[in-house]
């Protein structure tokens, strides 16, 4: 069968969907003799950046049919005629197809129940059924759509879009420096490790903007440097290194963001993408990125594994320097959001430490609390043997952070290979 969506890298059960769909309504006599038609029109629906309209357009591009597009750009009076004439014409003209770009934005109230523009969409569904015209839409999300507009007969069936996986951004990555045409001339794996759990519009916009700067520089071609400088800008909002910061609060971010990534490759070996000492949009200095897993492929040990390693930046403050980590708040509360969950969503500690959240004891938030308490305080027991055991390692990152202010994943893995 043909590839439709050559261009589009990954998602191999989303296009798979599309793909029967494309087929059917290509060959709708082969359906029809099993008793398969297409009642349902289809709703994509996922964050901005994750390829919905690339995907549509695809398909649309692979159908042999007329389509109507409707995005919302006029006032609601014109746009309401807009809906009901473009459904009349692509019925009068079918077999054809009816795509709504944006489908929650067609109505700015917050409770759209009952928004004109909604039950105007919804009568024109209803009155071109069984005319052979096929209706797709986008959406960001679908708590502004009303359920009778998504419900079997309308828009019922519906394809979830997402961020890449890992092994789906190295493809990206791959087909997008291969349009640059530098596909195979950079660090292809530690690009896809910074861009990993990233929208596809993202991956595009820092490549483009990696080659952007480099024509700027009047480099003959995009180096890693580029590509850094790219993701830090866009992700982080960090601007180039301020040169004006003292060694002494250099030095102590260093040790901060060093203890994290260090701790986090000795728990799960190859997980960081990138560590910085720069400062980021936030107005704080220093960051550190690593592969978290998805709920899914979660354990308990796992989860305390994260309050290691979010711990692990105050842990080393504390060891060096032998003070309190006055930037640590914000890990404080990564660290006690999976202390809570271990201890009252899964129980791991005593059935008595789970919470009816409809009726909330003082009691029995003291008991949770408490162990939420205990576990942090084993847990940075812990997190301080590893740094002191691994302290030779520790110091190798920090001076080569220094150095350098990013590391990024070849960088890392190169430092603790030379410690195995």
């Amino acid at each position: 069968m043909n590839d439709y969506f050559e261009e589009i890298k990954g998602y191999a059960e989303i296009k798979r969907e599309l793909t029967i769909i494309i087929d059917m309504l290509n060959n709708p006599e082969v359906y029809k003799e099993l008793g398969a038609n297409m009642d349902n029109g289809v709703i994509i629906v996922g964050s901005p950046g994750t390829g919905k309209s690339t995907m549509v357009n695809s398909l649309i591009k692979a159908i042999n049919r007329k389509a109507y597009v409707l995005r919302k750009k006029v006032s609601d009076g014109k746009f309401l005629d807009e809906v009901v004439e473009t459904f009349k014409t692509a019925a009068e003209n079918a077999p054809s197809i009816v795509f709504m770009d944006d489908l929650d934005k067609f109505s700015d109230k917050d409770d759209s129940e009952d928004a004109e523009e909604f039950v105007a969409v919804q009568s024109c569904i209803d009155e071109v059924k069984g005319k052979d015209v096929f209706v797709i839409a986008t959406a960001n999300g679908t708590r502004k759509i009303p359920d009778s507009l998504l419900r079997p007969g309308r828009l019922g069936r519906r394809i979830n879009t997402r961020e890449p996986k890992d092994y789906e951004a190295a493809e990206i990555v791959r087909f997008y420096l291969d349009k640059i045409g530098m596909k195979g001339k950079l660090d292809e794996v530690s690009i896809a490790k910074l861009l990993s759990g990233e929208s596809c519009a993202t991956l595009e916009c820092v490549i483009k903007n990696a080659a952007m700067n480099a024509a700027f520089n009047r480099q003959k071609v995009v180096d890693m440097n580029n590509i850094v400088e790219a993701f830090l800008t866009q992700e982080f909002g960090a601007e180039l290194f301020d040169p004006h910061m003292s060694q002494e609060t250099l030095t102590r971010v260093a040790y901060h963001e060093a203890g994290h990534a260090m701790v986090a490759e000795i728990l799960d070996p190859g997980s960081v993408s990138i560590a910085s000492i720069r400062q980021a949009d936030d107005d704080k200095a220093g960051f550190v990125r690593y592969y978290r897993r998805e709920e899914k492929e979660r354990t308990c040990e796992y989860r305390e594994n994260m309050i290691k390693i979010s711990l692990a930046g105050r842990a080393v403050t504390e060891l060096v320097f032998g003070e309190v980590d006055e930037g640590a708040t914000g890990d404080l509360d990564n660290a006690f959001s999976s202390a809570r969950v271990l201890a009252d969503n899964l129980c791991v500690y005593g059935f008595q430490n789970w919470i009816d959240d409809r009726s909330i004891h003082d009691f029995s938030a003291e008991n949770r609390n408490r162990t939420m308490a205990m576990i942090l305080e084993r847990n940075y027991i812990e997190v301080k043997k590893i740094i002191a055991d691994n302290r030779p390692l520790l110091e190798r990152i920090v001076d080569e952070l220094l150095k350098k202010t990013t590391l990024i994943y070849s960088d890392i893995q190169a430092i603790c290979s030379s410690f195995r």
